[in-house]
């Protein structure tokens, strides 16, 4: 078996995690696979053809629209495809994520464009949508339930197999950056989500770009370390007001570091993504009436 395939139950030995090539760096992903069932096709197309050739795959079910979990659709034909209604658009229609990136008219649309070329990324139809609880009964054994996990994208989805414990989180990743940066994504419920996933008796998960987390311990430390992250980028927000008197406007949080503490050599697209990340921080606080918008920006209360 390729090193890439792993099999993650001695007792279930139909659930496999897919390793992403580059140990699932950007742009590719971890997938899972259960029976016939694949979740997610960004592991890279070399790993993909090569996991065609010794298992079937027959459905495939997405976690969310992000060009690193959708870039294989196109070596996948005659399977069904399946995604939560809120993401079908962008992955019926690759060319609808440029505007939820929100980099419509800047440089990094011609980057993007050329990243979707790139990756040989096609329009696919979706055959089926998925609801939160539903279940996939998969051979004799296998029960894979949707969580519907909404934040990180609008229609963004996890996925719980009943039996065996183990769950595929997609990219509520417990990686050290968390990501809510296109303009569908809700930090409220983000957080919410993953709340939701701590309330799982999990024995294993797996994440787009994190391999296996295994031990209920273990895995709730994980999480928890994930909300702190979350929670300290939010405290960084805020002492950047009380640090000023006076209303602040989301655009001087622009090139501030409060997200990405260190921009990378991707960081005309970071400074736009940390902006939206930041506003849906603010979101939150004016909900919870931390602040108020006030002179066309926004003070403390």
């Amino acid at each position: 078996m390729d090193n890439f395939i792993q099999p993650l139950s001695e007792e279930f030995s139909d659930i496999f995690l897919i390793k992403g090539k580059n140990n699932a760096r950007y742009p590719y992903s971890n997938s899972l696979l259960i029976g016939d069932h694949l979740i997610d096709t960004g592991v890279s197309p070399n790993h993909l053809r090569k996991l065609k050739r010794t298992h079937p795959i027959n459905h495939v079910l997405f976690t969310h629209w992000h060009e690193d979990h959708i870039s294989g659709n196109y070596l996948l034909n005659n399977v069904k495809f399946y995604c939560h209604s809120k993401d079908v658009l962008p992955i019926e229609n690759v060319e609808k994520m440029i505007p939820l990136y929100n980099v419509r008219n800047t440089p990094i649309e011609d980057d993007l464009i050329s990243l979707i070329k790139l990756l040989r990324m096609q329009n696919i139809k979706i055959d089926a949508l998925v609801e939160d609880n539903d279940i996939f009964n998969i051979g004799d054994q296998l029960k894979l339930k949707v969580l519907f996990t909404p934040g990180h994208t609008a229609g963004h989805c996890a996925f719980y197999e009943l039996n065996s414990k183990i769950a595929f989180l997609g990219d509520i990743d417990l990686t050290r950056h968390p990501y809510y940066g296109n303009l569908d994504a809700n930090l409220i419920e983000f957080e919410e989500s993953i709340a939701k996933i701590k309330s799982l008796d999990v024995n294993i998960v797996v994440t787009g770009h994190r391999g296996i987390i295994e031990g209920k311990k273990k895995i709730y430390e994980e999480i928890e370390k994930y909300k702190l992250i979350l929670q300290e980028r939010g405290e960084r927000i805020l002492l950047f007001f009380s640090e000023r008197s006076r209303p602040i406007k989301l655009n001087e949080f622009r090139n501030s570091n409060i997200i990405y503490r260190k921009y990378s050599a991707f960081k005309d697209f970071e400074v736009i993504a940390e902006l939206l990340m930041i506003e849906k921080h603010l979101e939150k606080f004016l909900k919870k009436g931390i602040i108020s918008e006030s002179n066309n920006g926004y003070v403390l209360n």
